[in-house]
């Protein structure tokens, strides 16, 4: 009889924010619709500033599941007081192992009160998710293709929309272009450690080889408008297995829901811009593959000091002069969002007419913003 009360705990503890964070999507979508309606007489600017607030609603929503609602322990190292002292524009670089890498940048973002500022280069499959793949494009994210020779010309066409806009901006890329997954994805570490050859470097253990061309063209399109690219090395524990001594995947959105990982590690570099070698492309490729030589370093430390330390209350360093800080977060930044949106939802799923709207919503919104998509995103003008 425990373990039945115990294992309903347990299935509460995940079904709640799964069930919560996708049965709010169409309340969300209609509130951002209502919101695009009533401020298309006014300047694009109100309607960008808008939107980013109703955007930071949303993620403090996301946020209230994915670390108040969780005991896991998360740390920052590195230059994490420098970024937490002011807002500033920022070009975000890290590494890729999990879905749950996009809500990390929520984590630090919020701490600067940069929140509704993200936007994203993503891959252009996600897209296809119900509502949110519509949404992200016109929050101003960039979607690309893999492999595609286009995808330059959609990135610094992205650029343009960005310094058009005129606002704060925090652009997340992970130059990887897709997961780096021991488990599941051999083919793309394969191809990786191929390509790092042919271009006369040493292959990588714990990262991929980067894909420089959207780093590339928001360094030369942004230089001036971005104060600092934010370094950022993810590091999941658990994700090591001693037996066989092998690298395991890290957790997914869903594991991580599920507690399959008990801390996560966030080493932040910040790097002033004119730091950056910028005058040719190969001068920034040759910069970010110096920087992913420094993530696959670092994680191999981490792996090495998961396996010799002696006490489970130990706390990585990055280095010597790291002394790391559980990133922490008050309910007072997440759970009026959670109330808002939830408050919001209830009334459209208690009622037989507010069902109806949901399942209309449910039905006919994806096809028709996909379709959308299809016909306008690729003559979209800037």
């Amino acid at each position: 009889m425990l373990s039945l009360f115990l294992l309903a705990i347990h299935s509460l503890k995940i079904s709640i924010p799964i069930v919560s964070l996708y049965g709010s999507a169409p309340t969300f979508f209609t509130l951002w619709s209502f919101l695009r309606l009533f401020t298309l007489p006014l300047p694009a600017h109100v309607y960008r500033q808008c939107d980013d607030h109703l955007y930071s609603i949303y993620q403090r929503f996301v946020l209230f599941f994915f670390q108040n609602w969780l005991q896991v322990k998360i740390y920052v190292h590195g230059d994490y007081k420098q970024i937490f002292e002011k807002k500033e524009n920022v070009l975000y670089l890290s590494n890729h192992q999990s879905s749950l890498d996009w809500i990390v940048a929520n984590m630090l973002a919020i701490h600067q009160g940069s929140l509704g500022h993200i936007r994203y280069v993503l891959k252009n499959e996600l897209k296809y998710i119900p509502f949110y793949g519509f949404y992200f494009q016109q929050h101003g994210c960039i979607y690309v293709h893999r492999n595609d020779k286009g995808d330059l010309s959609r990135v610094e066409n992205g650029m343009k929309r960005v310094i058009k806009n005129g606002l704060p901006i925090w652009l997340v890329i992970f130059p990887e272009g897709t997961r780096f997954n021991p488990i599941s994805n051999q083919n793309a570490i394969q191809r990786s450690n191929l390509f790092a050859k042919e271009k006369g470097f040493s292959p990588f253990e714990y990262v991929l080889y980067p894909r420089s061309g959207a780093t590339v063209a928001a360094i030369k399109a942004l230089n001036d408008q971005i104060d600092a690219v934010y370094d950022i090395t993810l590091m999941y524990n658990q994700t090591y297995d001693e037996q066989n001594q092998i690298r395991l995947a890290a957790p997914s959105m869903f594991e991580y829901l599920q507690g399959q990982t008990n801390e996560l590690h966030i080493d932040i570099r910040r790097i002033a811009m004119n730091e950056i070698p910028h005058e040719t492309n190969e001068e920034i490729s040759q910069w970010l593959y110096q920087r992913f030589q420094s993530k696959d370093q670092l994680l191999k430390r981490f792996y090495d000091f998961q396996q010799k330390k002696n006490l489970p209350s130990e706390i990585f360093s990055s280095d010597e002069i790291d002394h790391p800080q559980e990133l922490e977060l008050s309910y007072k930044e997440t759970l009026p969002s959670c109330l808002f949106l939830t408050l919001t939802t209830l009334p459209l799923i208690l009622n037989e007419h507010g069902r109806s709207i949901y399942c209309k919503l449910c039905l006919f919104v994806p096809p028709i913003t996909l379709l959308w998509m299809h016909l306008f995103s690729s003559s979209r003008k800037i």
